[in-house]
């Protein structure tokens, strides 16, 4: 019996590490490739860099462009789809 239990266990904390990962992954891509302008905590640096902390653009932003005058005129083609989602996660998280 014991010997049943362990590999659906080790599957259940498999996908419990799966699952945060996004996450924590947006975590260290604005870190690395964010922070530097909008803040380590999304706060912006006006005028040239506007607050994100909470946006729900940050998708669009990333993958189709923004505004004329922002510096993100043009998608972020470096970033993956999976980067880009989990970048926004992280961006709502933050207030």
């Amino acid at each position: 019996m014991k010997l049943r239990i362990a590999p659906v266990l080790l599957a259940s904390v498999s996908m419990l590490a799966w699952m945060q990962a996004p996450a924590q992954d947006g975590a260290t891509l604005f870190k690395t490739k964010c922070a530097m302008c909008h803040g380590d905590q999304g706060q912006g640096k006006p005028p040239a860099f506007p607050k994100v902390a909470g946006s729900t653009k940050v998708s669009d932003v990333l993958t189709k462009g923004g505004e004329a005058k922002a510096p993100h005129v043009n998608p972020m083609s470096t970033l993956t789809p999976a980067q880009v989602t989990a970048l926004a996660a992280f961006v709502k998280t933050l207030k």
